[in-house]
Order: C-alpha cells, then structure tokens, then sequence
C-alpha cells in the first residue's frame, strides 16, 4: 500500500520559519500569508502613525515562537514598499480583501512616492548599535543612497559609536530618504531577545537605552517619520534575572516606551493557518470522512471545539488537516504556545523529517492511519528535555516523564499512549472541553479505556480529580486538599455575602466617562453589594452603585428602590454562583494559614498555588462580567426601571444621570491639578499658596502670582476664568459669582 506522502502533502512556505532579511519580499511567502484577526488588528494601530505629525509609532509584538511576528514583519514591509512593486500588489490586494479602509490608509500612506526606507534587523548575539546600523547601511545602499552616505553608516556600525549619534544617523537618513521622495522609514527588530539577552550579560554597555531613544525619536515629527517594530517572544523582563533592581526597574521603563502587542493569535486562527498548508490529492474516503463527522460532533458536544468557529467549518478543516486526528490538531496550537522553542514549532513540525515529525509520518503511514495526541508528545517533549521558558510548565512535564519512567510497560503498549495523552491535555492547563476527562479519552481509546485507566490507577501514575472532572497524573501528594477546603467551605457559608463583598470591596468604582472627559471632573460610583436582609445604608456620603443580590424565590419590585439613585438587580443564579466562587476564593486564602502540613507537601502546596489562581481568576472574571454585561441585570434609576443593551448604554446612561440629578449646576474647573482624590505635593503647595495670595493680595493683578507655579494654573482656571476675582466698582477683589 502506497504511504500517506503520495496522497498528503505539506506546502514548503509553511514548513520552515521566516526570516526577514533572506525572505525579504519573497512573493512565495507572501502568497500564502493569510492576513489574521491579530494582523488587521496590529494595521489598525500602526496606521496611525500615519501622519508628519507626533504620534505613537514605537511598537512591540510579543508572542512564543512560532506565532507568526515574523511572517507579520515581512506583510508589514512588503505593504510599506514601493507603490509598483509585486511584492506590494500581493500584500495590497490581501488586505484589501479583508479590510478595503486599513488598505487604503496604507495605499495613502506611500501614494506618489518611494514607500518606506525598510531597515530590517535580525536578532544575534551582539551589539545592537552595530547590527542596527548595518542593516540601516544595507537598506541604502539597496534604495539607491549616495555612496559616501552609506560609507559614512557603516564607519559608524561599532558598539562604541554614542548612541545620540546612533539617532542622529538616523535623523539624516530620514532627511535624505524625504528628499528622494520617501514617505517614512520602517525599522523591524526580529529576535529582539537575543539584543536583550546579550545586553543582560554585558550591561555596562547600556544599549538597552537605545531602545527607549529610537521609541522617543519615533514620536517626532517629520516628512518622512520612524515607526519602530520590535519583535520577541518574552516581554521585557523575562531577560532582566541577572540584573540588579536598579537596572530591572530601567528596563521596565525602556518597555513603556512601546505600545505593547501581544502577537497571540486564537485557536480558530491558528487553525485555519494550519490547514491552508496541507495539501489533499484526493477526498478522503466515506469510512474516514464518517469517522470524522463522528468525532467532531462529540467534540462539539462536550464543548472542545474553539467557541468562535462553526461546527461545519472546523470539521472542514479537520478535513484538510488529514491525517491528524481532530484531538491532535485541537491540542497542537495550545501545546505550540506553551511550549515552543526555536527548533519545535508548529509549522517546524508539519515539515520536519525528524522521528515523529509530520512529513517523516507521511512516509511511514498507509491511507486511513491516524496521528493521535501521544505522537505530539514523541516529537515536542520526548526529544527536548529543557529549556521551558514557563517553570510551571516544565514542571508539569517533568511529572508526567516520572511517571512514564515508573510505569513499567513497553513504548508501543496503549496505556502508554493514554499517559502521554493525559499529560499533554495537563500540560495545556485545560482549555474549556479539551482537558483529560472521561468523555474525551473515550473518544480515542474506546471501550478499552477504562481497563487501561485502571491500570494507571492500580499503579498511583493518575488520579481522577472530582474538583474539575479530569484525570491528572498522579503527582505522590499525601494532603488531602478538597477534604481541607471543604471543611472550611462550610465555617464560612454563614457568614452574610453581602457583608464579605462590601469588606472586600472586589469592583473599582465605576467612571462616567463622558461627563468626566467633557467636564474634566472625575466623576465615578462606588459599587456596593445589598440584599433585602442586608440594605444599602442611607444618606451616604458618595455616590453609589448599588447590586442587588437577590435571594431564592425573591421579585424585587421597582418600589422598593426608590429613595436610591441606582440599583442593579442581580438574580439568584448568578448571586449564587459568584457566592460560592468568593467562598472558595476565601477558603483558599485561608487554607495555608490552618495547615502547616501543606506548607511541607511541596506537590500538594504546588497543586494549592493552581488552585488559588484558579479561583483568583474565577472570581476576578465574575466580577468584572457583572458591570461589563449589563443586560444580564435589571436596572433602576431612583425606583424607575430602565432596559440597559449594552455597557455603552449604561456609561451613556451613568453620564446623563449625573448632569440631570447629582451635578446639574456644577461649574467647568479644567485643572487637572484640583480634580485628584488624593492631589499631589506640588498640588497641594499650589493650593495653600494660592490660599494665602487670596487672604493677603485680593487687590493685586493675578493675586501677585508671577510667572508660572502651580498656584499660577490654579488661580487661572479657578479664579479668573469664573470671573470670582475681576474688578467690581473699580475696585479688583474677590467677589461672589454673578
């Protein structure tokens, strides 16, 4: 029988990574780029920097290996370049499909001219002055620069050239490049890490403010603008382990300097992506186009199919994805994120010819074979032992390769592969269905599961966990942590929710935006938690959003809020749920406080810490639907019911209430000095000069206040502008408002 490599094939611009200075506009790539949810969304920023004005055109993409910033940076380039250019045709006619008015902004942005200056800088081991401005010299000299320009940029390339003069280099070029009819300069930064990384072991060099430099001089103005790009794969502080607190603190300023991206893209997105680069020779059989339907249908019906993406169109794409299992290619983009490095990427795996790669399997297997989850572990995990970038992560994996090691069975025997396949849905931290539960290992392993599950279990290498219904490796702990925080579950269940919340104070207050940005006054309401057994307290002094827990059988009527200016009216069944999250959230803070035992289990205070953050971000989650959601509550204003659609509709709502009932005579006091619930110290000197210049100066021209303090800026805004301080009679003073 013929393999699957006569039948299946990988398309080669998926298989290997890009690179953006030996891809640069390689219309192979291009042509098989699909323009994502996250690429449109990252246009959108850029695109406004568009403009000879100051804006924010300093951006950082940060997202694992394998996500797609590079193949991003070649689009991006490509889209800036000449107006001709194939390249730009192809990256132009792409987003013009998926968003014709981010096109045309792009189209304007280069119209009549050159395009982008694009300098594209790949990440080593080095100095980042001198990779930065080689690469700068190699764009001129491929733009058509005058030779002594160029020559003058590469006498530069050293790591001892000032890094003022780095920018003023820059600044020259861009004059240059403006005169020749250049509309900007595009400077991407790949593998920024390695810059950082190499700059974490030799921190005397402080190139690090290179960074923040080329940020800052990317905000001018000019004919021909700087837009910054960097890429990488960790966020700033990842590189600063080895670096003292002082310079931490540095760089996490040099990273505010960048508007931050995080290049993640969906599993709905990553799937598609996946399945543009298989190649089918012929359909697939009825028998394998039968078993596919099947499966998809139970994944759908335990909720593992990606929330954003129809039924119909993920079992196409299982479809194309042949002959990875439906589970396989739900678990791939996940397990990629968690754990990818340079060399174990998704696409690096469907082009690899290592053992388990995907194109040495389509040599091996015949038509109707499939690749089960557990051969994602054989190519990910069980030839790349270290250098998890997540310690959790490793950890978890680390498990799961003891107990393969402790159970003693032969590589090919099935409950082997069901440990892999458990370990793999552990390690990807249970996103929604795709966790090891019953009802997905059946889907693989059939009526022999629960034989093989009780092979694991007689030999302690699993446990199956009541708490979320999934079976996890057996990780030797001896605490028994749902017995403990069951029991003190039950010692906080009589205590008044009401009373925890409004204690806990979980919501921040909530901010009219409106009527705060017209009247540059903060005006916001403390959110509250009552119930009818638990009232909100009258005549407070602030004011308040109130959300009504109601209690089982409970129908509040509109009357029973009248007095109070705005109630939410929560039902029952969320009341009760977000009750019991904040009870187990509060338990679980309590738990390492009542056992010393755990503090001594590190496995079962490990499993704790999971929980914690679980909870923490359970409840926080709860918490924040609550107000982002509101149609899913009932809303009185002073005891008279109102439909609220959408939160724009309550902010619309909120801001109208304040200017009609609470603030409908408040004067415009534009001063950001005196709008603070807590002003600052120069604030707060302003205020008692300006007090004293009122008590001693009335009769003087600005109350004697010269040149410009703080006391100048509030005496203006407060004084003059309201006319309190004007002349009455031929006399200047303070007088009562007209």
């Amino acid at each position: 029988m013929k393999p699957l490599d006569n039948f299946v094939s990988i398309r080669g611009v998926y298989a290997r990574s890009v690179n953006l200075l030996r891809d640069n506009d390689d219309l192979d790539i291009l042509r098989a780029y699909l323009p994502t949810a996250k690429t449109i969304q990252t246009l959108e920023q850029f695109k406004s920097g568009f403009t000879k004005y100051p804006a924010e055109r300093a951006f950082a993409l940060t997202g694992p290996y394998g996500s797609g910033k590079s193949a991003f940076g070649l689009f991006l380039s490509a889209l800036l370049g000449t107006e001709n250019s194939p390249a730009r045709h192809i990256a132009s006619d792409k987003l013009k499909a998926i968003d014709p008015i981010i096109s045309e902004a792009f189209d304007k942005a280069i119209a009549g001219g050159d395009g982008f200056l694009r300098v594209s800088v790949n990440g080593t081991p080095d100095s980042l002055i001198r990779q930065l401005l080689l690469a700068l010299a190699d764009s001129m000299v491929q733009s058509g620069f005058d030779e002594s320009k160029v020559a003058t940029i590469k006498a530069a390339a050293v790591p001892s050239t000032p890094m003022d003069e780095v920018i003023a280099h820059l600044q020259a070029t861009q004059d240059s490049w403006a005169k020749m009819g250049g509309s900007g300069v595009l400077l991407t930064i790949d593998e920024l890490g390695k810059f950082l990384e190499y700059e974490s072991y030799h921190p005397q060099h402080r190139e690090i403010h290179l960074l923040q430099l080329l940020a800052e001089y990317a905000r001018q103005s000019h004919d021909a603008p700087l837009h910054v790009v960097v890429l990488l794969h960790q966020a700033f502080e990842y590189y600063t382990h080895r670096l003292g607190k002082h310079l931490r603190d540095e760089w996490q300023k040099v990273q505010g300097r960048y508007n931050a991206v995080a290049f993640l893209e969906p599993t709905e997105q990553t799937l598609k992506v996946v399945a543009a680069a298989f190649t089918q020779q012929h359909a697939l059989s009825a028998y394998l186009y039968s078993q596919l339907n099947e499966w998809t249908t139970k994944l759908s019906a335990i909720g593992a199919l990606p929330q954003n993406l129809p039924e119909s169109q993920t079992r196409d794409i299982f479809q194309q994805c042949y002959p990875l299992h439906p589970l396989s290619l739900l678990i791939l983009p996940v397990l990629c994120q968690k754990i990818a490095q340079n060399e174990r990427t998704l696409f690096s795996y469907l082009g690899s010819t290592e053992p388990f790669g995907l194109k040495t399997r389509l040599g091996q297997l015949a038509m109707g074979s499939w690749i089960l989850p557990a051969e994602l572990y054989d190519y990910f995990i069980a030839q790349q032992m270290g250098g998890f970038s997540d310690p959790l992560t490793y950890r978890r994996w680390l498990e799961v390769v003891t107990a393969l090691e402790r159970f003693d069975a032969a590589p090919d025997d099935a409950a082997v592969s069901v440990l892999k396949t458990i370990g793999l849905l552990n390690l990807i931290g249970g996103q929604r269905g795709l966790k090891a539960s019953p009802d997905l290992l059946h889907l693989l392993f059939g009526d022999n599961l629960d034989a093989l599950l009780e092979r694991l279990k007689q030999a302690s290498i699993i446990h199956f966990r009541q708490y979320n219904q999934e079976y996890r490796v057996w990780q030797g702990s001896d605490f028994d942590l749902d017995e403990a925080l069951e029991s003190i579950v039950t010692e906080f269940d009589n205590q008044p929710i009401v009373t925890i919340l409004n204690a806990l104070a979980p919501i921040p207050p909530m901010v009219a935006r409106r009527v705060s940005i017209e009247t540059g006054s903060l005006r916001s309401f403390a959110v509250r938690f009552a119930a009818k057994t638990h009232p909100q307290p009258q005549n407070i002094d602030e004011l308040v959003l109130v959300i009504y827990l109601t209690e089982d059988d409970e129908k509040p009527h509109a009357s029973q809020f009248k007095g109070q200016e705005i109630v939410a009216v929560c039902g029952f069944d969320q009341h009760e749920q977000l009750r019991e999250t904040v009870l187990n959230k509060m338990a679980l803070d309590e738990l390492p406080k009542r056992y010393a035992a755990l503090h001594q289990d590190p496995i079962a205070y490990r499993e704790y810490l999971v929980w914690l953050s679980h909870a923490e971000t359970e409840t926080a989650t709860q918490f924040m639907n609550l107000l982002a959601e509101p149609n899913g509550l009932d809303w009185f204003f002073n005891g008279e019911k109102y439909v609220v659609t959408s939160r724009r509709d309550l902010q619309g709502r909120l801001s109208t209430w304040l200017e009609a009932h609470c603030y409908p005579l408040a004067p415009l006091l534009r001063n950001e000095l005196i709008m603070w619930e807590q002003p600052s110290s120069s604030a707060s000197t302003g205020r008692n000069r300006l007090i004293h210049a009122m008590l001693t100066a009335p009769d003087q021209d600005n109350l004697g206040i010269s040149k410009t303090p703080a006391e100048m800026s509030l005496y203006l805004s407060l004084l003059k502008a309201s006319r309190l301080h004007r002349h009455k009679d031929g006399i200047l003073g303070l007088y009562p408002p007209r």
